[in-house]
């Protein structure tokens, strides 16, 4: 497998980075999927967007198919970059009362859950970081299915 620096995404343009707990967890598939359908917006404010997950290459195939994501995607199997932005891992973030509920709201919408496929206490998050290495968005979830809504990630584009 080889080594990429996320820091080559936002060299001359920003960079989009979605950090998902594992491959095969709803949320997650759900999250890219909105992401995949979202792409062109994305592109239009020259911005590139990529996806990493705590789980192995050999799941990328299958998230592909699930989510409908076809843009960079990579795996941090230690999880150091999920660590170095301070995104939770742990028990606590596992289940509350809302995340149930977008479990269901996921349900409807056709996604479904998959084989664990990552760090399951892993918790993700999203920033975007400028050309002149400034962070200009930063998100960390607090308990699993929390991530931001794609018009905040579009509009930290736009300012």
């Amino acid at each position: 497998s080889n080594t990429v620096l996320l820091s080559e995404f936002w060299k001359k343009r920003q960079a989009v980075l979605v950090f998902v707990r594992h491959f095969g967890w709803i949320f997650c598939r759900q999250q890219v999927a909105e992401l995949a359908e979202n792409v062109s917006r994305f592109e239009r404010r020259d911005a590139n967007l990529v996806v990493i997950g705590s789980g192995e290459p050999r799941y990328f195939e299958k998230f592909r198919k699930a989510t409908g994501y076809n843009g960079n995607l990579f795996s941090d199997s230690s999880r150091e970059s999920f660590s170095i932005l301070g995104f939770s891992n742990g028990i606590t973030g596992l289940i509350s009362l809302k995340s149930v509920s977008k479990a269901f709201s996921a349900l409807k919408k056709g996604h479904k859950q998959g084989a664990i496929q990552g760090d399951t206490l892993q918790l993700g998050g999203a920033v975007i970081i400028d050309p002149a290495d400034n962070i200009r968005f930063y998100y960390a979830g607090k308990k699993v299915g929390d991530h931001p809504a794609m018009d905040q990630l579009l509009s930290a584009l736009d300012t």
